[in-house]
């Protein structure tokens, strides 16, 4: 969670103290400072009660260039806070690309309209005192530019019976696709403040001041920098205890875990020392790799897309339309919708039933305990690795790689120079098996085709797909995305309707020469907390010790 030094009215128009209140905010280990900008003559009418306090307690445009050179001086990040158009086209010719918009203007149809206009400006949303509806308006008009909505209460101080922090849980479930924050004005340094990193916001909000002595404006609400110090420094030991979010063991877990912890698949609970190993070890290694059986990796949960997988596409949904895709691979025993057992998912698992289509619920995180809990269940010797939002999987490339792994006796299989969200991997269950009692850490798990392709020992294979198409590797037809949607619909509608569910790469390629390609340059997570540009990514993938390599001509 970032935290914010709110300067407010402070300064009472003075240059000096707005100045060393930026230096404060630096000491104090704030993440942003935030000023409030205004041009008082657009912001309100002569005759309005606090004109001319509004007059005389601001600061000019210059002063503000000023303040702005400081903090870069300071190395400390501006959010200008704008309170009227004027100040937005000050802010904007200044370079800030990043602004709050106060809350008094979420239903100022002139404002909002004209800050649509600039489309590389985002927007922290203030929301305090208003509406549900009032929010969607504002949302309508400029939503694509908004990252956070900020709740707040605006009674100075504010008591905490007026807080309202289940708000902020509102916020995430109405409108799924922006952070939250709190624009705090509560004169609590440390419960409110934990209690807000605890429901995930992204920023916290503060005012600061550098006395509270000659009652200067917002001073009620404000911290002195020596509090606003401590309430970061425990802000950041409690974000190191909240961890990552994921459940997985940590680093420190690693040696206990691998002494001490059980495992359990197909029912049978063991340690690794135990007879279970070796049973289903002679299970594994009796299955025959010619029976593949496709699993389809699929779950609700997406903060990206939500429900991803259940919006229409080809006549159906997403996921129906995959399934009935992989069905047609020809050399394929089995295809299992393979989603978890949280009650999150249950939908989805009907929705598979409805279809007519096999569902197998598994392990909740690890997609390769569901992988082989799955093989397991059905016998199978190899198993694909399909998600469920790449729709556009291809079952005859899916056809070709199954020949490799069986003509070469392989561990794994992978596709190159393929658009994302066409190919898939296949793996032994042997292998994968011989993996998950093998490996140290089970985070790996999570990276899991990295892992495999850096294991020297594994037999692996590739796929060579040879098209006079540049680039196309770097074509992206998985859905992840709001574009990343709107650009499978315009794929299926360029292809012939009737040939929608049966075509192939050739058909696709044919077709998507002229899409967009993604940036070689954007960073690629990897584990460890490595980022390699992602030509980098994809050339580690590509240049990896094969056993063969097998060309497909499209």
């Amino acid at each position: 969670m970032k935290t914010i030094a709110e300067s407010a009215f402070n300064h009472n128009g003075s240059l000096p103290y707005t100045l060393d209140l930026a230096k404060a905010a630096k000491q104090a280990g704030a993440d942003y400072f935030t000023v409030q900008i205004m041009d008082v003559a657009a912001f309100c009418v002569e005759d309005y009660s606090k004109y001319e306090i509004y007059e005389n307690n601001t600061l000019s445009f210059d002063e503000w260039r000023e303040v702005f050179f400081r903090c870069r001086e300071l190395e400390i990040d501006v959010i200008p806070c704008v309170l009227d158009i004027p100040s937005f086209d000050f802010c904007y010719e200044e370079g800030f690309r990043f602004l709050k918009l106060h809350a008094t203007d979420i239903t100022n149809k002139t404002m909002l309209e004209k800050m649509a206009t600039y489309s590389d400006v985002t927007f922290i949303l203030e929301t305090q005192c208003a509406t549900n509806l009032e929010i969607k308006y504002a949302l309508g008009i400029i939503g694509d530019q908004v990252t956070c909505l900020m709740h707040g209460f605006s009674n100075y101080p504010t008591e905490v019976e007026d807080l309202n922090l289940n708000s902020l849980d509102y916020l995430k479930e109405e409108f799924p696709q922006y952070t939250t924050g709190l624009a705090d004005h509560s004169l609590d340094t440390t419960n409110i403040p934990l209690m807000v990193l605890a429901k995930g916001c992204e920023y916290l909000e503060k005012h600061i001041t550098l006395t509270r002595n000659n009652r200067k404006f917002d001073y009620q609400v404000s911290l002195y920098p020596h509090e606003f110090a401590v309430m970061v420094q425990q802000l950041k030991h409690y974000q190191q205890a909240l961890g990552d979010y994921k459940k997985h063991p940590t680093k420190t877990e690693l040696p206990y875990r691998n002494v001490m912890y059980k495992k359990m698949l197909g029912g049978v609970d063991f340690k690794r020392a135990d007879a279970g190993v070796d049973f289903i070890t002679h299970l594994f290694n009796s299955f025959q790799r010619a029976d593949v059986g496709i699993a389809l990796i699929a779950r609700l949960k997406s903060k990206r897309l939500p429900l991803k997988v259940l919006k229409p596409f080809g006549g159906t949904t997403i996921i129906d339309f995959l399934y009935s895709r992989l069905k047609t691979a020809e050399k394929v025993k089995d295809v299992f919708l393979a989603t978890s057992t949280l009650a999150e998912d249950t939908p989805l698992a009907e929705v598979g039933h409805q279809n007519g289509h096999k569902v197998y619920r598994g392990h909740a995180i690890s997609v390769l305990d569901r992988m082989l809990e799955l093989s397991l269940q059905e016998q199978w010797g190899a198993v694909f690795r399909v998600t469920g939002d790449n729709p556009f999987t291809d079952p005859e490339l899916i056809d070709e790689m199954i020949d490799l792994m069986l003509a070469n006796d392989l561990d794994y299989v992978r596709a190159n120079n393929v658009p994302f969200g066409v190919s898939a991997e296949l793996f032994s269950t042997k292998y994968l098996w011989n993996l998950y009692l093998n490996m140290e850490n089970p985070m790996h798990s999570e990276y899991l085709t990295l892992f495999i392709l850096n294991d020297e020992k594994a037999r692996k294979g590739c796929v060579d797909i040879v098209s006079d198409v540049e680039d196309l590797k770097y074509i992206n037809l998985s859905v992840d995305y709001q574009e990343d949607y709107d650009r499978a619909l315009q794929l299926s509608e360029a292809l012939e309707s009737s040939k929608l569910k049966e075509c192939n790469l050739s058909d696709m390629v044919a077709v998507i020469d002229n899409f967009k390609r993604e940036d070689k340059t954007k960073l690629i997570k990897l584990p460890e907390g490595e980022d390699v540009p992602f030509s980098e990514f994809l050339a580690r993938l590509e240049n990896q010790k094969y056993v063969i390599r097998k060309k497909m001509n499209l």
